[in-house]
């Protein structure tokens, strides 16, 4: 296969270690819902990457990704200098690494009905993404994407805000200040896996799925691309996978170790791509997840 199709874009797992206790709170105070704008287009990148437009201040139609996968919203680096004010730095979690990454204050942000005055975010090159996806210039996080629930309809490329009906299968969301974590179901045993729109695949830790995946055959190893450099992956078919009687699809990838006592009792990442929906709603509400 041609290098560009496997090199997986891993825009998801950047959750804060530090500096995080009042986040939520400031975010909030800072934030309103103003009327329309309610359905936002989107174009879908690779087959899994939704890329929305968003506002920052006087500049509209700037490219962001949507990662349910990172705790903080991203911008390019080159786009925070001279304009925003820096921070202090925050230490995450990526994938099986912790990073140090600065961080910037955005004035006057706005995603579909969702405006904040000044809105914090990490400061990165982004550098994984200049070929795959070169004219995005941020990620849009958990911590604006939880201040309303949202559906994303891949038929209609709309993600769509505001309260929603739970769609025909549904599982109950544990929604953490770093992450949002579903159980399913591998060899009729259960793993616990964040939901990441910034994944390509299903990826698992495994060290921490040693005994469900010791029979697997490695089919390929590649080189994976995120936040924190390259990482090298074992692409697998895995085994059956089902998330509440949903079949999953079973091509995925491992990563060999995890972050060594961080994100304790998280085995992987879920992409939504594995659900094969036409349709996922993020109910932060009822705190559940449906699709159809």
């Amino acid at each position: 296969m041609a290098g560009v199709v496997m090199i997986l874009a891993i825009l998801g797992g950047s959750s804060p270690i530090e500096g995080k206790q009042n986040a939520e709170e400031t975010l909030h105070a800072f934030s309103e819902i103003v009327e329309g704008d309610n359905e936002l287009p989107f174009t879908l990148v690779d087959g899994y990457l939704i890329v929305v437009e968003a506002r920052i201040g006087t500049r509209h139609r700037v490219k962001f990704a949507i990662d349910t996968g990172s705790t903080y919203s991203v911008l390019r680096a080159i786009h925070g200098k001279g304009r925003e004010k820096v921070r202090q730095p925050v230490r995450v979690v990526n994938l099986e690494r912790v990073l140090t990454q600065e961080r910037v204050t955005v004035v006057d942000f706005q995603l579909g009905p969702i405006r904040i005055r000044e809105l914090v975010m990490i400061e990165n090159d982004l550098e994984y993404l200049r070929s795959s996806a070169p004219g995005v210039e941020g990620l849009i996080g958990l911590d604006v994407l939880r201040l309303q629930s949202f559906s994303i309809d891949f038929q209609r490329r709309i993600v769509n805000f505001g309260a929603q009906h739970l769609l025909r299968s549904s599982v109950p969301i544990e929604i953490d200040r770093s992450y949002l974590a579903v159980e399913v179901r591998m060899l009729d045993r259960p793993v616990r896996l964040l939901v990441d729109t910034g994944v390509r695949s299903i990826l698992l830790y495994r060290d921490r799925v040693a005994e469900q995946v010791a029979s697997l055959r490695v089919e390929q190893r590649i080189r994976g691309s995120s936040l924190s450099g390259d990482a090298s992956l074992e692409v697998v078919t895995l085994p059956r996978l089902q998330l509440n009687g949903t079949e999953l699809e079973r091509s995925g990838v491992l990563l060999r170790t995890s972050p060594a006592g961080l994100l304790l009792g998280v085995d992987g990442y879920l992409s939504l791509a594995a659900l094969r929906a036409r349709c996922v709603n993020f109910d932060f509400e009822r705190s559940r997840l449906s699709w159809e």
